[in-house]
This record gives structure tokens, C-alpha cells and sequence, in this order.
């Protein structure tokens, strides 16, 4: 998994936590992310039975273009 998913996974667990609907969406329009994907996005966290940083990060990377994780482990 990259590092900077792994970071915006984290600060997405948060700002669910916090319920703040306008920061998650400024959060990911920061991250670059088209808006039919943030759509997307949100739909599959809120989904989520516990919203921990790993699942978000996967849910991410799963709409992202990069498969190539930064942390290969030879």
C-alpha cells in the first residue's frame, strides 16, 4: 500500500468520525478525486461495518490509477 493512501485513509477515518460531511468532500477534492468518484467513495466508507484506515486505503486504491503498491516486500 502507498504511504500518502495510508495517510488519506487516516484523515478520512477521522472526518467520518466526525460526521462532517463538507470536509470529507474538501478532503478528497484536495486528494484530486473526480467528483463522480467521491461519490463512489463515501458510499462504499459509509458502507463499511467499521471504518478502519486499511479497509478505506483499500477502497481507495481500488479507484485509484496506481496498482503498484510502494511497499513491494522482496
Amino acid at each position: 500500500m502507498n504511504a500518502l493512501i495510508d495517510y488519506e485513509a487516516g484523515q478520512l477515518v477521522e472526518l467520518f468520525d466526525q460526521g462532517d460531511d463538507l470536509s470529507i468532500y474538501m478532503f478528497m477534492e484536495k486528494m484530486s478525486i473526480p467528483l463522480d468518484v467521491q461519490g463512489t467513495l463515501v458510499n462504499e466508507i459509509s458502507a463499511l461495518k467499521q471504518r478502519e484506515r486499511h479497509s478505506i486505503a483499500k477502497i481507495i486504491e481500488s479507484h485509484g490509477q496506481s496498482a503498484i503498491s510502494e511497499r513491494l516486500n522482496y
